[in-house]
């Protein structure tokens, strides 16, 4: 059966045929949280009342075929899946539509719960690279789609909402791709009464400090510039207590002329060039969107600013970002939290991360990407966690989803074990990584492995070459 939802308003494609879409459908279902578990309050977490339908996914992102657990079959486990289709943060979907096909064809037999087999059906919906249509895209994964489990990637502007949604109405979510502070502290975490319903793996400040650490004591740099946007992943990345401040504790210097983020869409970063030439800054790290970043670019060349690293998180994600700052993409330094070269293998396969990223170059016509391996991982995790589950009722998923401790694409991922992290997030490693100009293309080379000596170094790190 093909699941697709078509505008504000339009068509949707199903067994029976076309079913019209009605804008403004009010969405219900639980809201309280339940005793002991957090009071959340972030305003996105008010009901999604009166909202409509979210947008189709993409051909490649129509749910599996099946059917519902009642007239048209037995029981399913319906796993549901918010990316980012359109806007700002589509690069996202290339990977995500990848993945939900690959999971279509390797769970075509089912996944065990409880000793029992039950056949898989997948959902997926468009957050529109927009917080408020992600939370949208959640509620009505749960409440029209009911879904056992949401799982979401795509940054903290998409995790973050979703996560919300899923924790307020009680439902089991997994996310990724966003630094576990930004997702924890973005949500009003406390650890003194984590979340119940919603669970994080991904690398955090503090492992991204020491690999930038790493890397800019390489090429001897003792000054650095920060810029960061008013959102959530910039707060963490300026966060004074886990943020890249703390690299003031490693003997570096610290330049950040702004009091709070700018925004994203800038047009102009003369006011952070200026200060930054002012201070003799050797090395600039942000966590910008990639638009952003080249915009960034273009003003290092013409206020003729050319410091021995430009190190930013996000931003140089895809190889088609990178690409398209032409030569001044090279030499652009950044972490790596997975790749080719790691030396984890699929739990669901046994293919090794290299096998992932050649059999999407094939599939896609395009380069790996880092997302590819934890939206891959995503699935590995929800599996997991089923495998262990007593049986499909939400809190016997949930309950299993916090004793995972998975061997995946991405490495181990454990939520019971680690320590000095929230209960709720599993941290990964990072190592260093910069974009090599090769044949007129780009290939993100390994050029430092403090942070996990299991992935070899690829390259040696070269300070950034002049803007052009």
């Amino acid at each position: 059966m093909l699941r697709s939802d078509r505008g504000m308003g339009g068509w949707r494609r199903s067994a029976a045929g076309n079913e019209k879409v009605v804008a403004g459908g009010v969405v219900g279902g639980p809201a309280a949280v339940g005793i002991g578990r957090p009071a959340v309050d972030r305003r996105s977490l008010l009901r999604w009342a009166g909202t409509a339908a979210v947008a189709a996914p993409a051909a490649g992102l129509l749910a599996a075929c099946g059917g519902s657990s009642s007239s048209e079959g037995p029981r399913k486990v319906r796993l549901g899946y918010v990316t980012s289709r359109t806007g700002t943060l589509s690069s996202y979907s290339v990977v995500d539509s990848y993945i939900v096909q690959t999971m279509q064809s390797l769970l075509a037999d089912g996944v065990k719960v409880g000793g029992r087999s039950y056949p898989v059906e997948i959902f997926v919906r468009d957050s529109e690279s927009d917080r408020h249509r992600a939370g949208i895209a959640a509620t009505d994964l749960i409440f029209k789609d009911k879904v056992d489990i949401v799982l979401v990637g795509g940054t903290s502007d998409t995790a973050i909402p979703v996560a919300d949604q899923c924790e307020i109405n009680q439902v089991p979510c997994i996310s990724t791709n966003a630094p576990w502070q930004s997702w924890w502290n973005g949500r009003g975490g406390n650890v003194d009464m984590p979340f119940h319903w919603t669970y994080h793996f991904y690398w955090g400040m503090e492992d991204v400090v020491a690999t930038y650490v790493a890397m800019w004591r390489q090429l001897g740099i003792t000054k650095v510039g920060l810029m960061y946007p008013a959102d959530d992943d910039g707060a963490a990345f300026a966060n004074p207590d886990f943020g890249i401040p703390t690299i003031r504790n490693f003997d570096f210097q610290l330049t950040s002329p702004a009091t709070s983020g700018y925004q994203p869409g800038a047009e102009s970063f003369e006011s952070y060039l200026n200060a930054f030439k002012t201070a003799g800054v050797q090395a600039v790290v942000g966590i910008p969107q990639a638009a952003d970043l080249a915009t960034f670019r273009r003003k290092t060349r013409l206020m003729d600013f050319t410091p021995k690293a430009l190190t930013m998180s996000k931003a140089l994600n895809f190889q088609e970002d990178v690409r398209a700052l032409g030569s001044n993409g090279d030499g652009l330094t950044t972490e790596v939290a997975w790749s080719p070269s790691h030396p984890y293998r699929s739990s669901l396969t046994n293919k090794t991360a290299q096998d992932l990223a050649s059999d999407f170059a094939s599939a896609r016509g395009r380069g790996w990407t880092q997302a590819l391996g934890f939206s891959y991982a995503l699935f590995e995790v929800a599996v997991k966690a089923l495998g262990g589950a007593a049986s499909l009722d939400r809190e016997a998923i949930v309950a299993a989803i916090k004793e995972v401790d998975a061997q995946t694409i991405v490495g181990p991922v454990a939520f019971a074990s680690q320590q000095n992290v929230p209960k709720n997030v599993a941290r990964t490693a990072v190592v260093g990584g910069q974009w090599d100009q090769v044949d007129n293309d780009f290939a993100l080379k390994v050029v430092n492995n403090s942070g996990n000596s299991k992935v070899g170094v690829d390259a040696q790190l070269r300070p950034l070459p002049p803007p052009v």
